[in-house]
């Protein structure tokens, strides 16, 4: 299975890579950009829980992927920290990975969002009401 899931990831990657029209490197990680449909893609890819969620996180940790202030400049697309520093990724599908890891660490099953809330994921009251009200159509 998880042979099947990196050839499905690895396709995915080449497709969107050969889209922008570049010719591919084999030693070279292909990343594609930083895209809602991108971004869903990978979190399913990667097995991520509650995928529609996360995405929703990462919408609002970065504004649309648009900040400029942010840990978007790291490739920290949930605004992971350490020491009161934003942890830097090679790739924000590196980030997705690191989610995915956490995620299996803490979270231990129920409501997903009364897990974000209790684990302080955000500093913001209505972090989970701004999640929820967030519209993706």
């Amino acid at each position: 299975m998880r042979t099947l899931k990196f050839f499905i990831v690895l396709l995915f990657f080449t497709n969107a890579y050969a889209e922008e029209g570049d010719s591919l490197n084999p030693e070279t990680p292909v990343v594609p950009s930083l895209s809602i449909l991108n971004l869903k893609h990978v979190l399913i890819a990667e097995g991520v829980q509650y995928p529609d969620i996360v995405l929703r996180q990462a919408i609002t940790e970065t504004g649309w992927f648009k900040c400029e202030n942010c840990s978007l400049s790291r490739n920290n697309i949930f605004g992971f920290y350490y020491k009161k520093k934003y942890l830097s990724f090679d790739s924000w599908v590196e980030c997705v990975k690191y989610y995915k890891r956490w995620q299996d660490r803490h979270y231990k099953g129920g409501d997903y969002y009364a897990f974000l809330k209790k684990v302080g994921f955000a500093t913001n009251p209505r972090y989970v009401k701004d999640l929820k009200s967030l519209k993706l159509d």
